[in-house]
């Protein structure tokens, strides 16, 4: 079978390759691939910053955003059929199978010896088979089929999200109106239609000019669109609620903090490169302790924010009519498969390889 290989920490191994077919295994699933999601996680993977192969292989096959249907159900596999449309989860648990773990809490690992699909010691999904555990699959509805590869990437946005709500319902009365939105690539398209499903006024800030489409998205659910080459981040006054940064910039992330309000929130789920400090410390922890706000990071999605995602996605998509299909703009085909991790431009939102 074809598959899109790397050897992780080599810079420019991308690669098709003929591999072996894998077979399930009790409990696992055989996947036939539809399509698979492209994100900044797999470019960095590409660029050899970063990859671990499995044990004993000595590449790596890529992707982590996917969809599928089942091919063939492995033995003693149980609630699942032969043709049903899903969606594995990423990150499986460690071996020493800690607290989190054994909670179902994988996101969560206490270790760090977790491996994760397309990442770090399992093969991924950009392949025209795969296979993964039973255990850690949702299934979605057929209506879903053409926008389900964004199921992944809004969960990293379930999480995100949900976790400050329990932050903030836990530690005092917190009643949020309104929430900043940084970054206006999928994940945070998607907050933005998130947080605007929770009933919050949202902004969504990002370097796109006011009239590009990523622009047009964003006000598509009702939030405001800020363009920063218009108005600095700097410059905004507002005191948001939940502050949501998904742009992955280490500038932004430091602005970040001084834009929530008394007793905000500010959600972290960016992998910021190192630099340089240039902010004042003593104002963002001063700011920190006398507003009462909290920060914190956020990565990967257990199997509970998945099934939330599947009702979230189908909500967005009823609600926000042509907003999911329009983030993915580039539809590439197996054939033109370097086309996929290539840099786009203009108004490129997603990459789809389809297989």
């Amino acid at each position: 079978m074809k598959a899109i290989t790397v050897t992780p920490g080599a810079s420019g191994s991308l690669a098709l390759k003929e591999v072996e077919e894998p077979v399930p295994k009790r409990g696992e699933l055989l996947l036939r691939v539809l399509r698979v999601g492209v994100c900044g996680t797999d470019m960095d993977i590409v660029s050899g910053f970063y990859g671990q192969a499995p044990a004993g292989s000595p590449y790596l096959i890529i992707g982590h955003e996917s969809l599928s249907r089942v091919e063939r159900v492995g033995p003693g596999t149980r609630g699942f059929e032969e043709g049903d449309l899903v969606v594995p989860t990423v990150r499986r648990k460690c071996p020493e199978d800690c607290l989190n773990c054994r909670a179902g809490e994988s996101d969560m690992c206490l270790t760090g010896h977790y491996r994760e699909h397309g990442i770090k010691g399992l093969h991924g999904f950009a392949s025209e088979l795969s296979i993964t555990d039973s255990s850690f699959v949702v299934k979605l509805p057929e209506a879903l089929s053409e926008v389900g590869v964004l199921l992944e990437p809004l969960t990293i946005v379930e999480k995100g999200v949900g976790q400050a709500f329990l932050i903030q319902e836990a530690r005092m009365k917190w009643k949020p109106k309104t929430a900043l939105v940084l970054g206006s690539g999928p994940v945070g398209l998607l907050a933005t239609a998130l947080l605007r499903l929770r009933g919050l006024q949202v902004t969504t800030v990002a370097r796109k000019p006011s009239d590009s489409l990523k622009a047009k998205l964003a006000s598509l659910t009702g939030a405001s669109y800020v363009d920063v080459g218009e108005t600095p981040l700097s410059s905004m006054e507002d005191r948001f609620d939940l502050v949501f940064e998904a742009t992955g910039s280490t500038s932004v992330a430091l602005e970040a903090q001084n834009l929530s309000g008394t007793n905000g929130v500010v959600s972290f789920v960016g992998i910021y490169r190192s630099q340089a400090g240039t902010e004042d410390a003593g104002k963002v922890f001063t700011n920190l302790v006398l507003g009462n706000r909290v920060y914190f990071g956020s990565v990967n999605a257990n199997l509970s924010y998945f099934r939330e995602g599947v009702a979230d996605l189908a909500r967005i998509e009823k609600r926000f009519q042509g907003l999911l299909g329009r983030i993915i703009t580039d539809k590439v085909p197996l054939s033109k498969w370097e086309e996929a991790y290539s840099p786009k431009s203009g108004d490129a939102v997603k990459t789809v390889l389809q297989f």
